[in-house]
């Protein structure tokens, strides 16, 4: 079967928008293109992506000099490769959810250590203790604001149905059960998917219930055609995306090179949280506008 780059995005063309996060890997469909008839699986390429996130959160933590630079690298190279697995499992044709849990599970982890180091080493500079409340936060910040765009993205791809290895709700269900136990390859499926709902379920829940407050408010009726609108709006997914974690690690490179990891944390805390309220009210008004016209 021969390389389809068009398969590497989630989305058919006429249905997709401009994501920011593109931007900082576009080169990965070399890469792929690449990999594509090696043996290299997907799955492979998570495990390196893991083993750069824990290299970066080491060299955080690592008392050297040059700690938020190789730190930086690292992150970032854990980012790429983060991307390439699920692009390279898409052109094959062999995208599962095993994959899409154990990419999620390695994200948290990551994220997590990440998150861990840059706060050690503030302290540790600084010999102010209020940077593990700073770093702590930033990092439970970080999570709600990438849950919040991750909800409308799967909400919007459930809704063009291209792509059927995300749900919106990953509560296990008695269908997951069945298939576990009918077929014993899924049994790691369904491990794997109990541990993603105990890390991420609860930040699943708060966006939900966000978003469904927010329907109220916005009167949007329960209807097909009025659902499709308010999850279909692709101007506020390119506005939103960049609430991604693939930003957020980027972002957090750059500041790191630039040696300003407290600053990176202040304005995810502040400005990057009033940027995504913002973006939600006005995502509201302009729904109430339409129903009352």
């Amino acid at each position: 079967m021969s390389f389809d780059i068009k398969k590497m995005n989630k989305l058919p063309p006429e249905a997709r928008f401009f994501d920011v996060n593109t931007i900082w890997y576009f080169p990965n469909r070399w890469v792929v293109q690449m990999l594509y008839a090696t043996p290299i699986t997907p799955n492979q390429i998570t495990f390196l992506s893991l083993v750069f996130g824990l290299l970066s959160a080491g060299f955080y933590v690592s008392g050297r000099s040059d700690a938020l630079v190789w730190g930086a690298l690292f992150l970032y190279g854990k980012v790429f490769l983060d991307n390439v697995d699920g692009n390279l499992a898409r052109v094959r044709g062999s995208s599962s959810r095993f994959g899409r849990f154990l990419d999620s599970l390695a994200d948290f982890l990551v994220t997590v250590l990440v998150y861990i180091g840059i706060s050690f080493y503030l302290v540790q500079t600084t010999g102010d203790a209020k940077f593990w409340f700073l770093g702590l936060f930033g990092l439970l910040v970080c999570f709600m604001q990438s849950t919040f765009f991750v909800f409308y993205l799967v909400s919007y791809t459930s809704l063009v149905g291209s792509y059927d290895k995300n749900r919106i709700d990953e509560s296990i269900t008695e269908e997951d059960q069945a298939a576990a136990e009918g077929d014993g390859s899924l049994k790691w499926d369904l491990r794997l998917q109990t541990l993603f709902v105990w890390v991420y379920g609860w930040q699943d829940r708060l966006v939900e219930q966000l978003d469904f407050l927010s329907r109220k408010i916005a009167r949007v009726r329960e209807t097909d055609e009025a659902l499709k609108k308010w999850y279909g709006d692709r101007c506020f997914l390119t506005a939103i995306s960049p609430l991604c974690l693939c930003t957020n690690n980027v972002m957090l490179a750059i500041f790191s090179l630039l040696g300003q990891v407290e600053l990176f944390l202040i304005l995810l805390i502040t400005m990057m949280n009033f940027y995504w309220v913002g973006l939600l009210v006005l995502k509201i008004s302009r729904n109430q506008n339409s129903v009352s016209e």
